[in-house]
């Protein structure tokens, strides 16, 4: 998998976060994480190890879909990030 979809992703979080004025610190107590574990979806590290859950509580404290979240334009490798974050 490119990592850079995994980099874009996280990239996409940070721009929705910050578009509402939202901390890390605000966010990850909001998904009731570790501001560490916030870090690293943004940064795209261990994006494999993180539940689909995550990425839908994210979603929905950003009020978009998840869809919007994971938008990119290699859709055959959100899907298969998607895939493997199911297992």
């Amino acid at each position: 998998m490119n990592e850079n979809v995994y980099k874009y992703i996280g990239t996409n979080i940070i721009f929705h976060r910050r578009m509402r004025g939202l901390t890390q610190m605000a966010l990850a107590q909001r998904l009731n994480i570790g501001v560490a574990k916030l870090s690293k979806i943004e940064r795209g590290i261990d994006v494999l190890e993180q539940p689909l859950s995550v990425y839908l509580r994210i979603a929905e404290q950003m009020n978009i879909s998840i869809v919007e979240l994971f938008k990119t334009t290699d859709v055959k490798a959100v899907k298969i990030c998607v895939r493997k974050s199911v297992k």
